[in-house]
């Protein structure tokens, strides 16, 4: 498969719970980020092509935030080997400079 991604992805080591605040929806939690994008593990497939304004909250607080907001388009899925679970990759359309902030310090502590 011809990868098009130009940032290395960064594996998420704490728990970031991933919301649709149009639905107020869990959609799931997220695998691995970079400032592009991320990939996200849910437990119903997630629509292709589809824009979504996204609220991530974090298990602890970073830079003074508990949550980071963000819109992405969803790119890609597929079911998990195991079955019952589909992962999905988001690129982000807008992301604002505070939750930029969020995820490169994520990023960078890895």
């Amino acid at each position: 498969m011809y990868e098009k991604r130009k940032l290395e992805r960064q594996t998420v080591s704490t728990s970031l719970e991933v919301y649709d605040l149009d639905t107020g929806d869990h959609l799931g939690r997220v695998v691995d980020l970079h400032t592009e994008g991320l990939m996200l593990l849910s437990d119903k497939p997630i629509d292709l092509f589809r824009r979504f304004a996204l609220q991530v909250s974090l298990p602890m607080t970073l830079n003074g935030l508990t949550e980071f907001f963000l819109d992405a388009e969803s790119l890609w899925n597929r079911e998990s080997l195991a079955g019952g679970q589909y992962w999905t990759g988001l690129h982000f359309t807008q992301l604002p400079e505070t939750s930029r902030a969020c995820i490169e310090k994520m990023v960078a502590s890895r």
